[in-house]
């Protein structure tokens, strides 16, 4: 069971979670050559993706050139009843797309299958598009431990309601869109800067490590065993921002926590989640002081 960001930021977002038989892509908001060379670099075919999820409309998360492709591969999607109006009211031959059966929509806070043990619960959370959501994937996997991933991005704030629902991950994909020193100092025009530091906008660093530490606060098992940082701005992160700002909280040895961060110019490596953490553990032991 692996994952992969494929492109992560406002220039687009697309991730890849692949079983060894069957792909599902969140999001689609890059461009078909870009998924056909990673596809052809890492040995997957466009026949292994079974569908694609939409998390919101936005157009760093799908655009046209995308959904031509989903539609001569006959790829589905998967999205809330707004997220096609929204495509419609853009492309009238979403329709076309529509009529084809390639079109399935989930519901609010309740769990829908994909295919066999592929579970995704799609949930509200605080973004100024239409519905937008976050999700939580519960994978059974046959003889193989059961695996369990969250994909949390493009909001502005989160709650403990929230952050219950994505405890006890193997993997988190969490926004750390924005340092707010950075945010706050740049040249965007004020309504930019309010809107995206506002409870509509996007999680910045330090919100999203106040995410962990309410996890933690519950008990370290509920804290993803791996993380990835995504979402990234361009003019007010930096890879390094991201990081430092979990060097405290990564610190504490009660738990171990691989992290990984993804930007516009670079995705993240292919996890594996079945590979168990005892030589990761080997390496934090290593890098104590």
């Amino acid at each position: 069971m692996q994952f992969t960001m494929l492109a992560s930021g406002s220039k687009g977002n697309c991730s890849l979670i692949d079983d060894g038989q069957s792909s599902f892509l969140i999001d689609g908001g890059i461009s078909p050559r870009t998924l056909e060379t990673f596809l052809k670099i890492s040995g997957f075919t466009s026949k292994r993706i079974q569908g694609l999820v939409l998390t919101h409309t936005h157009g760093d998360h799908w655009n046209p050139r995308f959904l031509a492709y989903c539609a001569e591969k006959k790829i589905p999607w998967y999205l809330h009843k707004s997220h096609a109006r929204s495509i419609y009211n853009q492309i009238p031959d979403f329709k076309v797309f529509y009529d084809s059966g390639l079109v399935h929509f989930y519901t609010p806070h309740t769990i829908f299958e994909t295919i066999a043990g592929w579970q995704w619960l799609p949930l509200n959370i605080s973004h100024d598009s239409e519905e937008t959501f976050g999700f939580r994937l519960d994978i059974k996997n046959g003889n193989n431990p059961d695996i369990s991933i969250g994909y949390l991005a493009d909001l502005g704030v989160w709650d403990k309601d929230l952050a219950v629902k994505f405890a006890g991950l193997d993997l988190l994909a969490l926004e750390f869109n924005h340092d707010e020193k950075l945010q706050k100092e740049s040249k965007r025009p004020p309504f930019l800067i309010e809107r995206i530091m506002g409870d509509e906008g996007h999680l910045s660093n330090d919100q999203a490590v106040a995410f962990l530490e309410y996890l933690k606060n519950m008990g370290v098992d509920n804290l993803p065993k791996q993380l990835v940082q995504i979402h990234l701005s361009e003019q007010c992160n930096t890879p390094e921002h991201a990081r430092a700002s979990l060097k405290s909280f990564l610190e504490d040895a009660s738990f171990f926590m691989k992290v990984q961060t993804a930007h516009s110019k670079k995705g993240t490596s292919t996890i594996n989640l079945l590979q168990r953490n005892l030589f990761a553990f080997a390496e934090h032991i290593e890098d104590k002081p």
